[in-house]
């Protein structure tokens, strides 16, 4: 992480801020392509972070969208169609129509009921487009549909040669250990043999998200090892698949979570009864990590010391709360610096994933922080003003999408 240059934005543009580094998403993204198979893709899931859908969609094969809203956004940043894996467990026939006025049928969509299979059927055949599509296998959750459903929807597809079936679409969570990816590859193999020789299909491709993990908490290795370290076993892993003739990896924490800081203020420092408690200008409202749990894990953070003046050395443990008015703003507890300083800045590291869209942002009508891309040259753009959000939380709020 380049502190100089996250030093540099916080004293010109202020805080709180996101900021993205365009560089290591190349680094790992290089990496990970050189770990993986020769018929292994790329996709990002972009849920993880939207932001990055434009620098992302020229290191990817594709990108994983999961509602209306995250298509829109691939159609302005002319990400073409046939790119794009259209996801998500609320499919409608209202923005199926949108989304393929669009694609013209290119691309690939994912069926996870027989409702899904009904109106994506429906939707192409009003059109006159073939969809290629994936039939998501569920991992006993919300999402896909169990081997019983799937193969009922796999026969009727197979034999109405509207919808064309692509192959398996798997995904059950993450920050998964490798033993764990190891089990449900395996599994998943054995499943394409089984297709294979029971229904007659062939070409399958594996569409399979393995949820690779990051470690996020000083001392927490529960997540595995070095993300370089992780990628190289998970490909080992790959190369002994059998069953498809083609895998697309997808990923969407693991690929972004390192390349993001999140910079916040200390607005004001007090004691109360032994601890020194400490008010950023953010808080749990922008910046959230997965298994937080109630600020009792610590983050990488870096400590930017932007003024002279140094606090009470009394105080040996420190509480950092936002600026929400409530008790729950809690973003660490037992924090063991003792030269922390109003208007000192705090980098949060390794919140490229999810902090950005993932907060309760509408909370007090605070105002949505600025994000900031550090491109791959060194130049900044910013992705996002300060927005202020208030009229969001009233009436006036009718008049802004009438």
């Amino acid at each position: 992480m380049d502190y100089k240059k996250i030093t540099e934005l916080a004293t010109k543009y202020g805080t709180p801020t996101y900021v993205f580094f365009e560089n290591i998403l190349f680094d790992l993204t290089k990496k990970i392509r050189q770990s993986l198979p020769d018929n292994t893709g790329l996709c990002f899931a972009m849920k993880a972070n939207p932001f990055l859908a434009g620098s992302l969609s020229h290191m990817t094969d594709r990108l994983e969208v999961c509602s209306p809203g995250e298509y829109e956004i691939c159609i302005r940043e002319n990400i073409a169609p046939e790119r794009l894996v259209v996801s998500g467990v609320s499919k409608t026939e209202e923005s199926m129509k949108r989304i393929l006025s669009y694609s013209h049928g290119k691309g690939f969509y994912t069926i996870e009921s027989p409702l899904q299979y009904k109106i994506l059927r429906d939707c192409s055949g009003k059109l006159g487009v073939r969809l290629k599509c994936f039939l998501r296998l569920s991992a006993k959750n919300q999402f896909g549909m169990d081997k019983e459903t799937l193969e009922s929807v796999l026969k009727t597809l197979i034999s109405d040669n509207v919808l064309e079936f692509a192959g398996i679409h798997y995904y059950s969570g993450t920050q998964k250990k490798p033993d764990k990816v190891e089990k449900e590859l395996a599994m998943l193999a054995e499943y394409a043999g089984y297709l294979k020789e029971t229904y007659g299909v062939s070409d399958m491709e594996l569409e399979y998200g393995p949820g690779l993990g990051i470690s996020y908490f000083e001392g927490d290795n529960s997540a595995g090892q070095d993300s370089f370290e992780v990628i190289e076993e998970f490909g080992r892993l790959l190369k002994k698949v059998g069953g498809y003739e083609s895998i697309t990896i997808e990923l969407g924490r693991f690929l972004t979570a390192e390349c993001g800081a999140y910079m916040t203020r200390i607005m004001d420092i007090k004691k109360s009864d032994g601890m020194g408690y400490m008010i950023v200008d953010g808080g749990i409202h922008q910046i959230n990590y997965y298994g937080q749990l109630m600020g009792m894990k610590k983050p990488y953070i870096k400590l930017l010391k932007m003024s002279g003046e140094r606090g009470d050395s009394s105080i040996t443990k420190w509480t950092i709360c936002g600026s929400l008015c409530t008790a729950n703003d809690v973003l660490v507890r037992g924090a063991t610096k003792e030269d922390y300083a109003v208007g000192d800045i705090l980098v949060f590291e390794r919140c490229g994933a999810y902090s950005v869209t993932e907060g309760m942002a509408l909370f007090l009508s605070r105002e949505l922080p600025q994000v900031i891309l550090v491109r791959k040259d060194g130049s900044v753009e910013i992705l996002r003003n300060k927005m202020e959000i208030n009229i969001l939380n009233h009436k006036d709020a009718r008049s802004i999408n009438p």
